[in-house]
């Protein structure tokens, strides 16, 4: 081991850094709608479904600047029908109105709860589909570069190790190469990408990263 060294003027390490977070911004989407012969029935009916879903969310505390409606979207639909003749035809059945409410707040517990409980709406003769929500962290940029300390440190850590092992003497720094972050969801069987991988899913996640470091070695 000693005699290695001999013939190399510097060594590679790779450091590593893992931590655990919470997530602390939800994001949830839904969409509600409703189809009417008559096009002023259906827009009376929608607005009458954005109150009871508005009176939904303050029930469930979230905030409702962080509620956003879009713009209604208007469509047509047709029925395809058959004459006495065998003539196929098309037939005007309705208008069908949809709109869609996005949800972006640090209200985390509150927006989860509600986005599992719209069966409550559903109750209330509203059409509604839920997306499932999403995560995120708003000190992630603070975390990073924590991580990446933390990683750093390690890998020098490694190396100061290695060459006191081996009765060398650690030099300077050659080289510095960072890995790429993976994002999972903690107690998971999630793989890593080559890319590096960012769980949107999962309100509890495990960041790690890596640090390849080259040192130049004396003896």
């Amino acid at each position: 081991f000693n005699n290695f060294f001999n013939y190399i003027s510097s060594i590679k390490v790779t450091g590593s850094s893992k931590t655990d977070f919470i997530s602390d911004i939800i994001v949830w989407e839904c969409t509600f709608g409703t189809q009417n012969i008559i096009l002023e029935d259906a827009y009376d009916k929608l607005d009458q479904d954005k109150n009871n879903i508005i009176t939904f969310l303050n029930k469930n505390n979230v905030p409702l600047e962080d509620a956003v409606f879009t713009s209604i979207k208007i469509s047509e639909k047709h029925e395809n029908k058959t004459d006495r003749d065998g003539i196929r035809f098309s037939e005007f059945s309705g208008y069908v109105l949809t709109q869609s409410l996005k949800i972006e707040s640090k209200a985390v517990d509150e927006i989860e709860r509600l986005s599992r409980d719209v069966t409550t709406l559903i109750n209330k003769g509203i059409e509604i589909q839920s997306k499932k929500p999403y995560y995120f962290y708003s000190k992630l940029s603070d975390l990073k570069i924590n991580m990446i300390s933390k990683a750093t440190k390690d890998a020098k850590l490694r190396a100061e190790m290695i060459a006191e092992s081996s009765a060398s003497i650690l030099g300077k720094l050659l080289k510095a190469q960072m890995g790429v972050f993976q994002i999972i969801a903690k107690n998971s069987t999630e793989n890593y990408s080559w890319g590096g991988r960012h769980n949107k899913t999962s309100k509890h996640k495990t960041a790690t990263v890596t640090a390849k470091l080259e040192y130049s070695i004396g003896l």
